[in-house]
């Protein structure tokens, strides 16, 4: 069966656009904030900025975004590699085999809302 045959590889792709929508959100969002604080010490310099705690100096090569919760993390992972696992491997019957990319889809889409804007 060809691989964008089977409904289980749409979802999968799309929960995986959907992922990468949500970082390029968080990107833009973060780029946002920082342009409007450093507008705001520039009207001010002598007035105290609030939230105005984004460092001088910070690593451009840094990611702009945060983990919010590590235990999520774990688990959209574990869901992921038993998605994966599934469809995979022979170890598992035919009927779970089928239904391989529930766990898949379930962990990007919870892996999705594990990251925040750091500021």
């Amino acid at each position: 069966m060809p691989i964008f045959k089977e409904p289980g590889f749409i979802i999968v792709l799309v929960c995986l656009v959907i992922f990468y929508f949500r970082i390029i959100q968080l990107r833009g969002k973060k780029r946002k904030l920082e342009r409007k604080l450093s507008l705001a010490r520039l009207k001010n310099p002598n007035k105290k900025v609030t939230g105005s705690n984004i460092p001088a100096q910070k690593d451009p090569n840094t990611p702009p975004f945060a983990v919010t919760s590590w235990i999520l993390v774990i688990i959209a992972a574990v869901l992921m590699l038993f998605g994966t696992a599934v469809k995979t491997t022979l170890a598992f019957s035919p009927a779970i085999e089928n239904i391989w990319w529930v766990p898949t889809a379930i962990g990007i889409l919870l892996f999705t809302f594990c990251f925040k804007i750091e500021v």
